[in-house]
């Protein structure tokens, strides 16, 4: 028996295949998905997602955080990033991460803590897509 994976960002359908099983970084750790699950809406940290194709080699992505629901053999993915390994420029992303490392901080003390907060969680999700991305050239 198969399971449907959908990813869906705003701007687009990231993968819509029939799978044997996902692997997914929800806030709680690391979560499988496979056929005959139980039905489960979960939150999804920044990191890497394992998905294994029917027919196919098992493929990986960077998931930028979202919304897991699993409803039968039917797997929904929100997110707002889904990237390949490939489309991950680290020199660009450890610029970001230095200057927003640098803004917080220089601007801590002015920063309200919403925008603090703010401000960290877009640094860790940088250093997440890096992490992904060296551990795929490695």
């Amino acid at each position: 028996m198969a399971l449907h994976l959908k990813i869906i960002t705003p701007m687009r359908t990231a993968v819509d295949a029939d799978i044997h099983s996902v692997l997914v970084p929800s806030v709680q750790g690391e979560m499988e998905v496979l056929p005959d699950h139980a039905d489960i809406i979960a939150a999804i940290d920044n990191g890497e997602l394992v998905y294994r194709p029917v027919n196919g080699a098992p493929e990986s992505l960077f998931v930028g955080g979202g919304f897991l629901q699993v409803e039968g053999d039917l797997v929904m993915l929100v997110t707002d990033t889904v990237l390949k390994a490939e489309e991950i420029d680290s020199s660009s992303v450890e610029e970001a991460v230095a200057r927003a490392q640098e803004a917080y901080r220089n601007q801590s003390s002015v920063l309200s803590r919403e925008e603090q907060t703010h401000l960290a969680a877009a640094i860790a999700r940088q250093l997440a897509m890096l992490e992904f991305r060296r551990k795929k050239r490695a």
